[in-house]
């Protein structure tokens, strides 16, 4: 296992985890456990690196706190719109713009959250789910941008 600044340019990479003070600051900019990863340009000091779609400028001291495989887990991360009803599953990731990942989390759908569907309205829209000992409605459209994997 090697380090994000140990990494060859352009070639895609999958975080396995991160160490160091600011977890909390790169898993807020999406660098959670499976995500890919690809380092764009570095100059010794700073580089870029592209997550799924998103560029961003890190300082070395980052990059040595993210550790890469080259691989994906062998987990089967689907969209929490893809449960069936009575099967929960863990959170591993919201995938969605900023205002709508703040409102989702405000919800409290986090990493690690266990979310259970209890049952879907007649047409299938929205979508009832129990976590954290409260029941949740939530349309198809934003369940499915929750990437979760099933509890076993």
């Amino acid at each position: 296992m090697k380090t994000l600044n140990n990494t060859h340019i352009g070639q895609i990479y999958y975080i396995h985890k991160i160490i160091g003070k600011n977890q909390a600051k790169l898993r807020d900019l999406g660098m959670i456990s499976d995500k890919k990863i690809t380092l764009i340009s570095t100059d010794g000091e700073n580089a870029i690196v592209k997550i799924d779609e998103t560029r961003l400028a890190l300082s070395s001291e980052f990059l040595e706190q993210i550790f890469v495989k080259e691989e994906r887990s062998s987990e089967d991360i689907i969209g929490l719109a893809h449960l069936q009803v009575g099967q929960t599953g863990v959170v591993r990731m919201i995938d969605a713009t900023s205002d709508i990942r703040r409102r989702l989390m405000d919800m409290g759908i986090t990493r690690g959250t266990s979310v259970h569907l209890q049952k879907l309205a007649p047409l299938g829209d929205p979508l009832e789910l129990r976590l954290r000992g409260y029941s949740l409605s939530l349309r198809k459209t934003d369940a499915e941008k929750i990437k979760v994997v099933l509890e076993r």
